[in-house]
C-alpha cells in the first residue's frame, strides 16, 4: 500500500492577534503610482500576465474574488503565441503567473517601464526563464534566487503564516506541491509565509516595500490552487496591499515580545496600511513609531539569545525619556503601572497608572498611514498632569485637551478629562 502524504498543518505565527470590523503612457514612459488616498473610490486595474494553459481559470477566479470594484485584464496574445502588455499601460497593479516569457522588443519595453513606474507587482511562481526581458529582476527587484527542489519534493508538513495584512480572513493554507528553495532572500523582504518539512524550512512568500512599487512574490502556485479560496483570497489581498488599497478584513496586529531599544515584553503593535508603534510598558511611553506595517519575530524565535524583533521601513518618532508622565509637578518622578490592554473597535487601548491618576490611551493610525492618533481618557487624581515631550526631526505633534509650554504639555485640572496628540510623519521635503 502507497503511504499517504503527511498532513500539511498551516497555523499563524506570533501572539495577540486581533481584528475589529471595519494612466496612461505619455513621453514614452508610464505616470507614476498614484497614493492610496488620491485612489479612494477608483476601480482596482489588474493586468494579468500569463502564458500558462491554465491562466483563463486564474483569470476567472481572481476576478471573482476581487469583486466588482476592480476589472482584471488578461494579457492577450500576439499571432506569433508572445503576450502582448498594452495593458499595463493603464494597470495600477500587475499580477505574474511565472512571469512574461518571451516578449517583442516594444512589449519588453512596456514591461520595464511598469516595473519602473512603482506600481503594484504580484509574482506566483517566478521563474527564471520568463524573465528574458529583464535579467535583473528575481534577484534585484523580487529580491531573491532560486535554487534546487526543498527536502528532496517532499510536502510540507507545516505552513507558517506570519501576521500580515494579505492574510485578512484565512485562517489555513495547505498544499501538497513540492516546492523550490529561494535563497539569497534581500535583507529588506519581509517573509510572511515558510514551510517547514522535518528541521527544514522554506520561504514561501515575502513582500517589499520599496521606492519602485510594492512586490509581493507566493512561491506556490497552480491549477489545484486556483480553484483553493483560501489561495485565491491570499493572492487577491496581495493585489490590494501592493497597490496600497484597503484590505476590508485587515486586522490591526498587538503582538508582545522583545523590540529594539527596548525593555523585553514590548508591544508591537500594526496598524494594516501602518504605521507600526513600539510602546514600552516598563519605560512608560511609545519608545518608536516606523512606517511599516509588519514585525519580523522570527529573531526571537530562531536565535540562541533571543535577539529582538526586526522591523521594515523608517523610523519617524522616537521617545527615550525614563517616564515621561508626571502627577503634581513635572519634575517628580512617578509610580508607572502598566495594567494591561483590551480591543476596541476604535483600536487598542493601553491602561496604566501614575501615581494615583488612571489613564486610558486608544490607538488608531491615520487613514493614509503616515500618522497616528493617540486619545486619551484619564480619571481624577491628586494634581494636574504632566507629559514630557521630546524634540521630533521627522514628525509632527497636534494636542487638542492639553497646554503645551515648549517641551511639556499639561491637563491642568486635577478631575477627569480627556484628551489628544496627533503623530504625523513630515513629508520628506519639509525635513530640514
Amino acid at each position: 500500500m502507497t503511504p499517504r502524504p503527511p498532513t500539511v498543518r498551516s497555523r499563524f505565527r506570533g501572539a495577540w492577534h486581533w481584528a475589529f470590523s471595519l494612466g496612461v503612457i505619455g513621453s514614452a514612459v508610464l505616470a507614476p503610482a498614484q497614493s492610496a488616498s488620491s485612489r479612494a473610490g477608483e476601480s482596482l486595474l489588474v493586468c494579468l500576465v500569463s502564458a500558462e494553459a491554465k491562466a483563463e481559470e486564474l483569470h476567472r477566479a481572481l476576478a471573482e474574488t476581487l469583486g466588482r470594484n476592480s476589472t482584471v485584464t488578461l494579457a492577450p496574445k500576439h499571432p506569433d503565441g508572445t503576450l502582448s502588455l498594452a495593458p499595463l499601460r493603464s494597470a495600477h497593479t500587475a499580477v505574474f503567473h511565472r512571469g512574461p516569457g518571451a516578449l517583442g522588443t516594444e512589449d519588453a519595453a512596456v514591461l520595464r517601464e511598469f516595473l519602473a513606474a512603482g506600481r503594484g507587482v504580484v509574482v506566483l511562481a517566478a521563474a527564471r526563464d520568463a524573465w528574458d526581458a529583464v535579467p535583473n529582476f528575481l534577484g534585484e527587484y523580487l529580491g531573491a534566487e532560486p535554487g534546487g527542489r526543498f527536502a528532496a519534493g517532499a510536502p510540507m508538513s507545516v505552513i507558517n503564516l506570519y501576521p500580515h495584512p494579505i492574510y485578512a480572513g484565512v485562517e489555513r493554507f495547505e498544499t501538497q506541491q513540492p516546492m523550490p528553495v529561494w535563497q539569497k532572500i534581500a535583507a529588506d523582504a519581509q517573509l510572511i509565509m515558510e514551510g517547514t518539512v522535518g528541521e527544514e524550512t522554506a520561504p514561501l512568500a515575502w513582500v517589499r516595500r520599496r521606492s519602485t512599487g510594492r512586490v509581493c512574490h507566493i512561491v506556490p502556485a497552480g491549477a489545484a490552487l486556483f480553484s483553493d479560496a483560501a489561495y485565491l483570497q491570499i493572492v487577491a489581498q496581495a493585489v490590494l496591499w501592493t497597490s496600497s488599497r484597503p484590505i476590508p478584513q485587515a486586522q490591526p496586529i498587538v503582538q508582545r515580545t522583545f523590540m529594539p531599544e527596548s525593555y523585553p515584553g514590548s508591544f508591537a503593535i500594526t496598524f494594516p496600511g501602518g504605521p507600526g508603534v513600539c510602546f514600552d510598558p516598563v519605560r512608560g511611553g511609545i519608545n518608536f513609531i516606523w512606517d511599516g506595517d509588519f514585525v519580523d519575530l522570527r529573531p526571537r524565535w530562531l536565535t540562541k539569545q533571543g535577539e529582538p524583533a526586526r522591523i521594515f521601513g523608517e523610523v519617524f518618532y522616537r521617545e527615550s525619556m525614563w517616564q515621561p508622565w508626571r502627577v503634581g509637578a513635572p519634575g517628580r518622578e512617578p509610580v508607572f503601572q502598566f495594567r494591561g490592554y483590551r480591543l476596541t473597535p476604535a483600536g487598542p487601548e493601553l491602561h496604566y497608572q501614575v501615581d494615583d491618576r488612571e489613564v486610558f490611551e486608544t490607538l488608531s493610525a491615520s487613514a493614509d498611514g503616515r500618522g497616528l492618533e493617540r486619545r486619551f481618557r484619564v480619571g481624577a487624581g491628586g494634581g494636574p498632569l504632566w507629559l514630557h515631550l521630546e524634540p521630533q526631526r521627522d514628525s509632527d505633534l497636534t494636542l487638542t485637551g492639553l497646554v503645551r509650554d515648549g517641551d511639556r504639555a499639561t491637563l491642568a485640572s486635577s478631575a477627569a478629562g480627556a484628551f489628544t496628540i496627533e503623530i504625523r510623519r513630515r513629508p520628506v521635503s519639509a525635513l530640514p
